[in-house]
C-alpha cells in the first residue's frame, strides 16, 4: 500500500480508540443507541468479554487487533449476510499485506487461514435502530503479536510468520482500506463478484470436510457456495446446503 495510506482512514469512515473495553461490538451498540453513524470503527488494545462465533470466549490480550465497523445495511437482513464473506476478503487482503499471499486462505464460514492455522476471526451482529434502520456490526480479531493455544483449530499469528515486527496500529489501519474497497466492491457488483473472489482464495475446495453443527454433523465434498453463501457439500450425490457450523478437515 502507498505509505502516505497507513496512518489515516479512509474517506467516508471515523475511529474511537479504547485502552480497554468489555467488547468493541458490544461498543459498536452502545454507539447506535447514542445515534453514531456508519462508518465508524472501533478498536480497543484488549477487550475483557471478547466473544467468537457460537457465543465462545475470544482470547483478548493486548498486542493484537480487536475492532469493530458499523456498517449501515438495507431493509434485507440476509443479504446483509454477505458482508460476512467482504469482511473475510478485506481481512485476507490486510494479512496478504504481511504474508506471502498463496499461503493465506479463507475458511468456511468467516475465518482466515495462514498455511492452515487460525490468524482471525469475524462475528458479525445485526442492529435496528428506533427509527427503522438496520445496521451490521462487523467484529473482526487479528492475531498479529500472540495467538492462543488449545483452541478448536491451530493458531499462528503475523509476527511469528514475519521478521520485521508489526503493531496492530500498523494492522488496523491497512484492514480499513481494504475494507473501503471490499465494500465498494459489493455495493456496486453484488454478491456474486465477492462470492467469486471467495472461491478463488477458499480453503479446502473440492475436498473433503466434515460440518459441525451443536446437535449433529455432516461429511462430505465441499464443492461450492451458492448464491445467499451457504456451503456446498455433496453426500454421496446428495448435494447439502449448511449454512451454519464449524469446519473440519480430513486428516
Amino acid at each position: 500500500m502507498d505509505k502516505t495510506d497507513l496512518n489515516k482512514l479512509p474517506d467516508g469512515f471515523d475511529h474511537q480508540a479504547f485502552l480497554s473495553i468489555d467488547s468493541t461490538n458490544k461498543e459498536a451498540i452502545r454507539k447506535l443507541e447514542q445515534g453514531d453513524a456508519s462508518g465508524l470503527w472501533i478498536t480497543s488494545s484488549e477487550q475483557t468479554l471478547g466473544r467468537g462465533r457460537s457465543g465462545r470466549d475470544w482470547v483478548s490480550k493486548p498486542g493484537n487487533l480487536y475492532c469493530s465497523l458499523i456498517q449501515k445495511v438495507g431493509d434485507d437482513i440476509q443479504k446483509s449476510a454477505q458482508l460476512s464473506f467482504v469482511a473475510s476478503l478485506a481481512v485476507r487482503d490486510t494479512i496478504c499485506e504481511f504474508v506471502e499471499s498463496d499461503l493465506v486462505k479463507c475458511k468456511w464460514p468467516n475465518d482466515i487461514l495462514i498455511s492452515g492455522k487460525k490468524i482471525s476471526g469475524i462475528l458479525l451482529e445485526s442492529y435496528q435502530d428506533k427509527q427503522g434502520w438496520n445496521y451490521m456490526i462487523i467484529g473482526i480479531g487479528i492475531n498479529v503479536a500472540h495467538h492462543p493455544d488449545k483452541m478448536l483449530y491451530d493458531a499462528t499469528h503475523i509476527n511469528e510468520q514475519v521478521e520485521h515486527i508489526f503493531s496492530h496500529v500498523d494492522v488496523f489501519f491497512i484492514l480499513t482500506h481494504k475494507m473501503s474497497k471490499r465494500i465498494g466492491g459489493w455495493q456496486k457488483n453484488g454478491f456474486d463478484h465477492i462470492r467469486s473472489c471467495w472461491l478463488d482464495h477458499a480453503s479446502a475446495l473440492g475436498e473433503r470436510i466434515s460440518v459441525r453443527l451443536p446437535n449433529e454433523q455432516f461429511e462430505g465434498r465441499f464443492v461450492d457456495l451458492d448464491a445467499s453463501g451457504a456451503l456446498m457439500l455433496d453426500m454421496d450425490g446428495e448435494i447439502k446446503h449448511i449454512h451454519s457450523g464449524d469446519v473440519f478437515f480430513a486428516e
